[in-house]
């Protein structure tokens, strides 16, 4: 995938002007969907390091390259978004195939605001 290509978030932008800038510019993602769309995008371009940046110190798993490349992902819906100052919650699908078969990881995932970046927390229970 090229920094020119579509953006694999779903945003009508090039992957370098969207989710580029966060993830290989280092600039910080101004919202929790923004923070959402990049680490997508990083699992599309298996980002180990990224994704490790992006989470939340406390909830930070050990994160193994090799079940990043196992995967395709194929599409991202943000359902709903409910923005705070410190503390973010975004619903979403992320698409992908597994052995041949397509599956759907709908998440509702919690974000916090650290020194000025927000990282990824964790799933919330349904």
């Amino acid at each position: 995938m090229s920094n020119t290509e579509a953006c694999p978030c779903g945003l009508e932008a090039s992957y370098l002007s969207c989710c580029g800038r966060f993830i290989d510019l280092g600039a910080p993602p101004q919202s929790a969907e923004l923070l959402m769309r990049s680490r997508y995008s990083a699992f599309v371009r298996a980002n180990r390091a990224y994704l490790l940046k992006s989470w939340h110190p406390d909830t930070r798993p050990d994160l193994d390259q090799a079940e990043l490349d196992r995967g395709e992902w194929l599409k991202l819906e943000i359902l709903t978004v409910k923005p705070g100052l410190k503390k973010s919650i975004v619903e979403f699908k992320a698409y992908y195939l597994e052995a041949g078969m397509q599956r759907c990881l709908h998440e509702t995932s919690l974000f916090k605001k650290v020194k000025q970046r927000w990282h990824y927390v964790e799933a919330l229970a349904e």
